[in-house]
């Protein structure tokens, strides 16, 4: 991960980025009777960013020991455990429950943002947590969650003519970019299939046909106007780029 300088949130919360040499590798493991119970990022939700400098997101760890537990540290990474291209570390001390005798639950503040990545950043990232009780026994786990950050993208549409007879051929263009975070601009994404879909003034959106995107990420289909209605483009999204949909055009049929 490139451009890794520390930032700010609110003038108070620092956010450290660790460099891949810290990586060590560490499978699964587990002394005595503590275990992590359950761990969640950004509420099991994909990351959407786009050129904002800052998000926040959060992490939730819960684990037990009989003993109770004595500390959980959370840490992000990207790609495998051995050779991670990148670390993430939370933003300050958790805030914690303990919900009984024995288990405990924290969640930590993260931030990500524009500024801190490069386009090969996207993808899936991984939480690697060490939850030790006050007896020193431990579990640790090297994926205990994950999320997809992705990449922000845009869609347009356009039907023409306006209006149009009926049984006439119209034509629907539009543009299907993602964000570079390398250099903070949406550019067009070449070779994906887009679904051109049409609905009622009064109805839901079916798809009509699937579109690919030229080298410049532009969309040229044409159909056969028979009511009035909205068309759109809706891109479903990958691993690394969000799921998108344009503004309905509502094309009026005479």
């Amino acid at each position: 991960m490139g451009k890794r300088a520390a930032a700010t949130v609110a003038a108070s919360l620092t956010i450290t980025c660790l460099t891949a040499s810290t990586a060590t590798a560490e499978a699964d493991t587990r002394l005595g009777d503590t275990q992590i119970l359950s761990a969640s990022i950004h509420d099991g939700k994909p990351l959407v960013i786009g050129t904002a400098d800052q998000t926040i997101f959060t992490a939730t760890v819960t684990a037990s020991d009989p003993e109770g537990i004595d500390y959980i540290d959370p840490l992000l990474y990207k790609g495998p455990i051995t050779a991670p291209t990148g670390y993430l570390a939370a933003v300050h001390e958790p805030e914690c429950t303990v919900v009984d005798d024995a288990t405990t639950r924290c969640t930590w503040a993260f931030v990500l943002g524009q500024s801190f990545l490069q386009d090969t950043d996207a993808g899936t990232w991984r939480l690697h947590v060490n939850a030790t009780a006050n007896d020193g026994d431990y579990h640790r786990q090297e994926a205990a969650a994950s999320i997809n950050v992705k990449r922000a993208s845009k869609l347009t549409a356009n039907a023409a003519p306006e209006p149009v007879t009926k049984g006439k051929t119209i034509t629907i263009t539009g543009t299907l970019t993602r964000v570079s975070w390398t250099d903070s601009r949406y550019r067009g994404y070449a070779n994906q299939r887009v679904r051109l879909q049409f609905r009622t003034p009064s109805g839901t959106y079916s798809t009509v046909k699937t579109v690919t995107s030229s080298s410049t990420g532009y969309l040229k289909t044409t159909v056969t106007a028979s009511r009035d209605g909205y068309w759109r483009y809706s891109y479903a999204g990958n691993t690394t780029t969000a799921t998108v949909s344009a503004p309905g055009d509502l094309l009026d049929v005479r």
